[in-house]
């Protein structure tokens, strides 16, 4: 028979050992993961206001680009009490400006007419006080000549006295005489200086006039009571308008506020696809409540299960090869993280599930290199398709797998 000819056997045996070879081949060349699953990350989109969602929101599935909206949500019953306060106190100190300024302007033009009738009374003062000082000057000149006369008669009659001409009576009559009207001219030159000192006064707008009479006409008086108004009136107008403006910017910051809160819209963060959504047209949420999950097909990535054993031979950083479970196209990746078997891995923004197991395995994440994946937005960038995935390893380190073997045993 053929099965106990030399040949054969050396043929079949030969076959084994190859078979044998090819077995035993990739696991001393590296490591092979069965286990893996590509998964991305998701962000949430939540309600950033009470409301009813107004549009009809994006579908699971679909794309979406940066910035795009996708809710547009409306509140009709935002609290507007603050709003309308604020309004009518802004309204209230614009109106009381108004009409301070309207009385403000009565008084200016009263001040207007009170200064120029004070003109008019000063202008009369000084002119009429110059007339005055005019006669008087006239009366001094009258009493000067007199006195010049009556000094005449007086030498006259004394030099005849002398004589025996005349009596001393009559002398002492044009001596009295003269002094009468050396008097006459002293009050005349007092009365023509006071009259000076007056008309000066007036020039000065102090009016000097007698005891019992004030040293200002009661226009200027009036004058002055409409100026210290008007002042008044200035600092009230300061205040409102001060006022006023604080109103406004308060007014302003709930204007904001109250838009904000009638109507907003969530952009999407990222290109990506929505991977779900809990929300359609017409439907009322809360604050915070979440709306959808977008899919972030930028960062594509798996998760692997690798024995314990071989940790020293996974770094981060090694290359990898990576290809869809029935698939014949392969990806390259790259070793982002290396963890231990007890290390508690993120799930809570991750698309899908990692791997799970109860053995001693390290969690290996492989980063994808951009590919045709990270645009397959129709088919949610293939997250959550198994795979498999080859890591090779550095150096066939047959003696360090003997070691480990023979410390396990012993």
């Amino acid at each position: 028979m053929i099965w106990n000819h030399r040949i054969t056997r050396i043929l079949v045996g030969i076959l084994l050992f190859a078979l044998a070879i090819v077995l035993l081949l990739p696991g001393l060349t590296g490591f092979t993961s069965l286990d893996g699953t590509v998964n991305a990350r998701f962000a949430i989109v939540n309600a950033p206001i009470d409301g009813e969602v107004a549009e009809t929101p994006p579908k699971v599935g679909a794309r979406v680009l940066a910035g795009a909206p996708l809710a547009l949500i409306h509140n009709a019953r935002v609290n507007r009490a603050i709003l309308t306060s604020l309004q009518a106190d802004h309204m209230t100190a614009v109106e009381h400006v108004a009409a301070l300024k309207r009385e403000r302007d009565e008084l200016v033009r009263l001040r207007d007419q009170l200064g120029a009738r004070m003109e008019v009374f000063t202008r009369t003062t000084v002119a009429d006080l110059q007339r005055q000082v005019e006669i008087l000057n006239k009366r001094v000149k009258v009493s000067k000549a007199q006195d010049n006369v009556a000094q005449v008669d007086f030498d006259r009659r004394l030099a005849l006295e002398a004589k025996g001409i005349l009596s001393t009576k009559m002398v002492e009559s044009a001596r009295a005489a003269w002094e009468a009207a050396g008097g006459e001219l002293e009050i005349s030159g007092l009365t023509v200086a006071q009259l000076e000192q007056k008309l000066e006064a007036v020039r000065k707008g102090v009016f000097v006039f007698g005891d019992g009479q004030n040293d200002v006409p009661y226009s200027r008086q009036r004058q002055d009571e409409v100026i210290v108004r008007i002042s008044d009136l200035n600092t009230r107008i300061a205040e409102n308008e001060t006022r006023g403006a604080q109103v406004q910017m308060q007014l302003i910051e709930e204007e904001n506020r109250v838009r904000s809160l009638t109507s907003a819209s969530d952009p999407s963060p990222f290109d990506g696809v929505v991977w779900s959504s809990n929300i359609v047209n017409g439907s009322n949420v809360i604050l915070n409540t979440e709306l959808m999950r977008i899919l972030d097909c930028s960062d594509l990535f798996v998760d692997i299960l690798v024995p314990e054993v071989d940790y020293q031979e996974i770094y981060p950083g090694l290359t990898a090869e990576v290809r869809l479970l029935g698939g014949g196209e392969s990806f390259k990746g790259v070793v982002l993280s290396v963890r231990g078997s007890s290390a508690v891995a993120e799930k809570d923004t991750l698309a899908a599930n990692q791997p799970e197991t109860a053995k001693r395995n390290d969690r290996i994440r492989v980063g994808l290199a951009p590919s045709a994946l990270n645009t397959d937005y129709a088919n949610f960038c293939q997250v959550g398709r198994s795979v498999q995935v080859r890591l090779p390893k550095p150096n066939i380190r047959i003696w360090n797998w003997i070691e480990s073997l023979w410390f396990s045993i012993s």
